[in-house]
């Protein structure tokens, strides 16, 4: 009977971290003001201390740093004060979020609709031991 049971618990446990995907990875998107169509790519990847980091390319202007990105399932949120904010929800499959950008008011503020795709395949995560996930 034990064995049954820790048969149960490892497997919910693999199922479980293979759910645990995170947002890390490249994210394009095109931003549609008026008439104007702004591609952009987020790209987020982990910090020193294991929380995120990330920089946005939007239109010539590379490399924006984020100063704030926040991702609690499913939902993600990033600043960069001069240019505006994000804020959306990330689809069961990880390959989709779905939000508002918000314009910062120096850049004449109002919201519109942003979808950020995933750009390749998600970046493989570490397991308990150092092996990484397939």
């Amino acid at each position: 009977m034990k064995g049954l049971v820790y048969g149960l618990l490892i497997s919910l446990l693999l199922v479980v971290s293979t759910r645990a995907q995170t947002v890390e990875g490249d994210w394009q998107g095109t931003l549609k003001i008026g008439a104007e169509e702004l591609p952009l790519v987020l790209h987020v990847t982990k910090d020193e201390k294991g929380g995120l980091k990330a920089t946005l390319d939007i239109q010539n202007a590379m490399g924006n740093l984020v100063t704030s990105i926040s991702f609690v399932e499913p939902a993600l949120r990033f600043e960069i004060p001069e240019i505006g904010s994000f804020e959306g929800a990330i689809d069961n499959e990880r390959a989709t979020i779905s939000g508002t950008w918000t314009v910062a008011a120096t850049q004449g503020g109002g919201s519109v609709p942003l979808v950020l795709k995933r750009a390749g395949a998600a970046p493989k995560e570490k397991q308990a031991g150092g092996s990484e996930s397939p």
